[in-house]
């Protein structure tokens, strides 16, 4: 009987739902990213087109480091469902030895899928080491957030 009516409230869930897009209250998502750096992500819009990221995260090729990453991204929509930005930040990185500052740019491209509340995003994000004066640029990275 229960299995009944939870089939029942799935499918009234579904068909109500299926006039309408993930993407039509995108205000924020909160997900996962796997690169050199791992971690969780969270992304707030502010506006229309811009938005706050945050990412606390482990790097395991450099030095095993625990970061936390505020970056602000700049938006612009290609179709409904893929957008492309950029922008910058800060990445607070330590250590049992080593505290590390970055100044970071980040680009990359989102996709947001059309019945789902979820998006996809490949981004790269070079990195200045403002203590060591040296660029790193190997940080390439997929994430994929849940949209509420």
């Amino acid at each position: 009987m229960k299995v009944k009516i939870t089939a029942v409230i799935i499918g009234v869930f579904f068909f109500f739902s299926s006039g309408l897009n993930a993407q039509d209250m995108y205000e924020r998502s909160i997900g996962v990213r796997g690169g050199f750096l791992s971690g969780v992500t969270y992304k707030q819009f502010l506006q229309f087109a811009g938005a706050i990221e945050g990412i606390v995260g482990y790097n395991f090729q450099n030095g095993r480091i625990t970061t936390v990453t505020g970056l602000y991204e700049h938006h612009l929509f290609i179709n409904y469902n893929t957008n492309i930005y950029g922008g910058g930040g800060l990445t607070l990185g330590a250590n049992k030895d080593i505290f590390r500052v970055h100044a970071e740019a980040i680009v990359g491209i989102e996709y947001l899928m059309e019945r789902f509340p979820m998006s996809i995003t490949v981004d790269y994000k070079p990195a200045y080491n403002i203590f060591d004066n040296e660029f790193y640029f190997d940080e390439f990275a997929l994430s994929v957030r849940y949209v509420f």
